[in-house]
């Protein structure tokens, strides 16, 4: 009986229909653990978790999102940080402070923590769908112990957050593909306006997304044009105008040669695999392996598309002028998933998941917890490994 994420060549043994369930339900637990264990940051940063604090507390104290465009609008200082372009991140929050009846840093921390939760179990949906169990349970594995996704799930920023919609989002567009229910497409839609809506750079992955899309159906819908369309028309209801959208648009610009950015953020293509290397090793140099190795088989299908999700996040932001880990979170567990789709089903396999994380939470300890390095941009990340002076 078929499995595969595309309904090909996979064969659903009776250990992966009995035991899968049960061991990704473990692999959630642990990995819901670690990030509940590690969100215990007491001091947060005073400039874009900051901004996001304000965001949310004004937010869900008036209900005006007006009031936090004009905030943001008439503070030239504000200019270099997140902008109230990302309604959905900045909505999902101020929710969240009022249902937990407090609104503070560690409260955007939580909704991370819970994102950071939900990226996991989506990795895993995403394995069964374009692979099958056994794959999927080993990309849960590494996306348990990823040192990136665990320091962006303890901090007070949008990026774990913008991964989960981001990951929500392709597997609704594959769930569609697959069985073409509107209830599907619908999801497609509200969840590919709240990825615009939660960091506006994904206008940068959108193409990448539609690509697989096109690559899967060998064609695309006129809904495509609905997202982006939908992100601007509900700013601009939330803000009551529709000048205000090309206003804040307009700062983004001249952020982009900010004296942080040109200094800490700016390099060559390379920057951000360089940057991968450091954080996560063994996960990266299997991840470039594996790129080199697909061939045409029962997995082909699968392997292309997520190393072309992988590969085009990494490869769009190699060439734009700020370089963050941050802004390619979203490559990180289709990385995970294409390593998982490559490496054997063997005991060997087992043994290796095990050191990989072993080496990964030591990396993670010693750069995010015990360095406390906020940012991993090149600089801090070299410093901290001591690969620099």
């Amino acid at each position: 009986m078929s499995d595969s994420g595309d309904g090909r060549g996979t064969i659903k043994t009776p250990t992966a229909r009995g035991e899968a369930p049960l061991a990704f339900a473990v692999l959630l637990g642990l990995a819901a653990a670690i990030r509940i264990l590690f969100n215990d940051v007491t001091y947060f940063n005073p400039s874009d978790e900051t901004v996001y604090l304000r965001y949310a507390r004004t937010f869900a104290g008036t209900w005006a999102y007006s009031d936090v465009v004009r905030m943001f609008v008439e503070d030239p200082s504000l200019w270099i940080f997140p902008t109230p372009l990302r309604w959905s991140y900045i909505g999902t929050s101020a929710l969240y402070c009022a249902g937990r009846g407090v609104c503070r840093y560690r409260t955007l921390a939580t909704l991370s923590t819970a994102s950071g939760i939900a990226v996991v179990a989506l990795t895993y949906w995403l394995g069964v769908r374009l692979f099958e169990r056994r794959t999927a349970l080993v990309a849960a594995a590494l996306a348990a112990t990823a040192p990136l996704q665990l320091a962006l799930g303890r901090r007070a920023l949008a990026d774990e957050f913008f991964c989960a919609v981001v990951l929500a989002s392709v597997v609704a567009m594959l769930e569609w593909l697959r069985r073409p229910r509107p209830a599907w497409l619908i999801a497609w839609i509200v969840l590919t306006t709240l990825a615009f809506a939660a960091k506006e750079h994904f206008l940068f992955v959108y193409p990448i997304v539609l690509s697989v899309w096109w690559f899967r159906e060998r064609r695309l819908r006129w809904v495509w044009a609905l997202p982006p369309f939908l992100f601007f028309a509900v700013f601009c209801a939330l803000a009551g105008d529709v000048g205000s959208f090309f206003r804040i648009a307009r700062t983004l610009v001249p952020a982009m040669q900010a004296p942080y950015v040109v200094q800490f953020q700016s390099g060559p293509p390379q920057r951000l695999l360089i940057d991968f290397l450091a954080i996560a090793p063994l996960a990266t140099i299997a991840f470039i392996a594996a790129a080199c190795h697909i061939r045409r088989g029962p997995n082909w299908s699968g392997q292309f598309c997520t190393l072309l999700l992988a590969a085009g996040i990494l490869v769009v932001h190699s060439l734009v002028p700020s370089k963050n880990l941050r802004f390619v979170v979203t490559a990180d567990p289709f990385m995970r998933l294409l390593v998982a789709s490559w490496l054997p089903g063997t005991r060997s396999t087992a043994a290796a998941l095990v050191a990989n994380g072993i080496v990964e939470l030591a990396l993670f300890y010693h750069i995010f917890i015990r360095l406390g390095v906020y940012d991993p941009v090149t600089s801090q990340l070299m410093h901290a490994l001591r690969m620099v002076p």
